[in-house]
């Protein structure tokens, strides 16, 4: 199982909501391992399985349904970090779904997240990594009951949610009439993807604190936390943006990138070979960018980066490493010393590759 994190701001809303519902320190110390000392650094990342145990733990409660959208509605953009920030800055709400979908991964390595038409409706899907055991069904839907309030609290137009979808197989009464107050829509059970059902014009809606300045200052932060230096031809720091949100869904040829960036694949070939340099070697150069970044990042093991770079099998990843750098990832970790840290640690602080 990949070892994927969260960063504590975004943990820190549902750990001071769930003590006003029922719940200890000491008791979710116990049952999941966070404590408010640990939260309230915002470099610290908390593993997804403590994440999952924490709701568990108040799913065993009275009043969960009322719980999670008490937790829900406590969320602002800023508990999504310097992504969330970035979102803030820029001009429309398809623009910050955007740049949540390209930057998410950052602050999130339990789940990504797109939204894309679906005829007459727009879709916000979740794709969660790792197995559906119940906490993770519930930060699911979790994570659409926080959806829903962003969108709401991001525009004054209030967009319209026209349907949850969840992946649990049933929900009880009194908790689906929460979400459905909550969300104002209804709710629907046995999804194999959580997912929002949104207006189709919300891509458009204004956000009213929209400022071009501090979006280029963020997405600049962003894109070189990302390993892409913010000096670079804007159009190969569009394809590199492409390929590494491409990466995990193994769809990384030439034409796949080039319908992503609007163009045809023979244009983009010719523009880049304008540019001194072919596709196939900025898919090379991209993935070792990345590889080096994320290597710095103690929360990453080496088969959840093999992943990330695309790879089927984490081999695959070893033989490229070694052509880049003579030597394992492993034996390259190593080498970086006390910037790494120990894997142990129930929270970590990201490296250069996080926030």
């Amino acid at each position: 199982m990949l070892h994927d994190t969260i960063a504590a701001t975004n943990v820190r809303p549902t750990f001071e909501v769930s003590l006003a519902f029922g719940a200890t320190e000491s008791e979710i110390e116990r049952a999941c391992g966070l404590t408010r000392a640990a939260l309230q650094d915002d470099d610290a990342t908390v593993p997804a399985d403590a994440t999952y145990a924490h709701l568990e733990l108040m799913f065993g409660k009275p009043d969960f349904g009322r719980f999670l959208v008490a937790a829900a509605s406590t969320h602002t953009l800023a508990s999504l970090g310097v992504v969330g920030l970035a979102c803030k800055t820029v001009a429309t709400l398809g623009e910050a779904l955007a740049c949540h979908a390209r930057f998410g991964h950052l602050t999130n390595r339990t789940a990504s997240y797109s939204t894309a038409p679906a005829g007459d409706h727009l879709e916000l899907v979740e794709r969660r990594v790792g197995p559906p055991r119940l906490g993770s069904l519930l930060v699911s839907d979790y994570a659409m009951l926080i959806a829903a309030h962003l969108l709401r609290e991001s525009t004054p137009d209030r967009p319209r949610v026209l349907a949850m979808h969840s992946r649990r197989a049933r929900i009880d009464d009194d908790e689906r009439r929460c979400y459905e107050a909550f969300v104002g829509a209804p709710v629907r059970t046995g999804a194999e993807l959580a997912a929002l059902w949104l207006e189709p014009d919300l891509l458009a809606c204004p956000v009213p604190s929209a400022d071009p300045e501090l979006a280029r200052y963020f997405t600049a932060i962003l894109e070189r936390a990302a390993g892409f230096g913010a000096d670079e031809d804007p159009l190969l720091r569009r394809v590199r943006l492409a390929i590494r949100d491409a990466l995990v869904h193994g769809s990384v040829d030439a034409a796949t990138i080039a319908r992503t960036l609007g163009l045809g694949a023979r244009t983009l070939q010719r523009r880049l070979g304008e540019l001194g340099t072919r596709y196939a070697d900025v898919l090379e150069s991209t993935r070792r960018a990345l590889a080096e970044g994320y290597l710095r990042d103690p929360s990453l093991g080496l088969a959840e980066i093999a992943w990330l770079l695309g790879y089927d099998e984490q081999t695959s990843f070893f033989r490229a490493f070694r052509r880049w750098h003579g030597r394992t990832p492993g034996e390259y970790r190593s080498a970086l010393g006390d910037a790494v840290g120990s894997r142990s640690q129930p929270f970590r602080h990201r490296g250069p590759a996080g926030l």
